[in-house]
């Protein structure tokens, strides 16, 4: 990192400092610049630095105006609008502070390089490249550019937690599996320039051979009888079936035998007989009697 030297003209009582984050660049490439002002060895807040980049043909390349924070830090970025166009070479870097009333009262300057931009594609490796844990190596990537290692779909946690591109385009980090189910998995390395490079991960199945089933253990004592349940409703009756046909009648069953005579009855007393036809004309007699009464009443009631 180069660092200015104050102008001796100026340096009193402001102190000015300007600095690359790299030395050098390749074209295109992300430049950061940042600097300090102090009054008499104190940050001075709230103040101007004008910033300028000139190329090595003595063109401005890049200006702007920074302000100094509560710590007198101040701090610009910027890349080549021509990319890989960009001229390679020294670049020069003014930084002009300014107090409140807009006078001049610090400068400084600090130079990097700009060198050819080499397409390079980008490329991850994976050492394992099967288990839980791997380091991914990465080349060919955007240089000062942070990168972000994804896991399928999901955002890894890494190590380092912030993956910087070196000055060469490659990185190195350590990541752990997202998750232990068993299979393939894509991961993808990617810097902030869109740049993309993806290896394949293998977990391994974690779970071993199913073992012998063991002996049966002895049956337990038998549990309590549970509560008997409620007796459910009775169901209705259904209706009655229809009646039944008639049958055929059957044939009629041959004559048995005739059963054996009775024993010959004694003769009946002459005089009961003769007692019950008396008793049978006497009864006859009242009859007749009677129907002749019944008719002459009719009679006489009739007239």
């Amino acid at each position: 990192m180069a660092l200015a030297m104050i102008m001796p003209a100026m340096a009193a009582p402001y102190g000015l400092t300007v600095a690359t984050g790299n030395p050098s660049y390749i074209q295109g490439a992300t430049v950061t610049i940042t600097g300090t002002l102090t009054d008499n060895a104190v940050p001075a807040a709230g103040l101007l630095v004008g910033l300028r980049v000139t190329d090595p043909q003595g063109s401005t390349a890049y200006q702007t105006i920074a302000v100094t924070n509560a710590t007198g830090v101040y701090s610009a970025g910027f890349s080549s609008v021509l990319g890989t166009a960009q001229p390679t070479g020294i670049y020069t870097i003014t930084a002009t502070a300014s107090d409140t009333l807009g006078n001049q009262i610090a400068t400084a300057t600090t130079t990097y390089t700009v060198t050819v931009a080499v397409t390079v594609v980008p490329r991850i490796t994976l050492s394992p490249s099967t288990g839980l844990v791997t380091t991914i190596n990465g080349t060919g990537f955007n240089p000062t550019d942070t990168i972000t290692i994804t896991w399928g779909t999901v955002t890894m946690v890494t190590v380092p937690q912030v993956i910087s591109v070196s000055n060469s385009g490659s990185f190195t980090a350590i990541v752990a599996a997202a998750n232990q189910t068993a299979g393939n998995t894509l991961i993808r390395a990617v810097d902030q320039h869109g740049n993309t490079a993806n290896a394949t991960f293998t977990v391994p199945n974690l779970v071993g051979a199913t073992g012998p089933a063991g002996a049966a253990g002895p049956a337990g004592p038998s549990g309590p009888s549970g509560a008997t349940g409620a007796t459910g409703a009775t169901g209705a009756t259904g209706p009655a079936g229809p009646t039944g046909a008639t049958g055929a009648t059957g044939a009629t069953g041959a004559t048995g035998p005739a059963g054996p005579a009775g024993p010959t009855g004694q003769d009946a007393d002459p005089s009961t007989l003769y007692a019950a036809i008396g008793i049978g004309i006497v009864a006859l007699i009242i009859a007749l009697l009677a129907a002749v009464i019944a008719i002459t009443l009719r009679r006489k009631i009739a007239s």
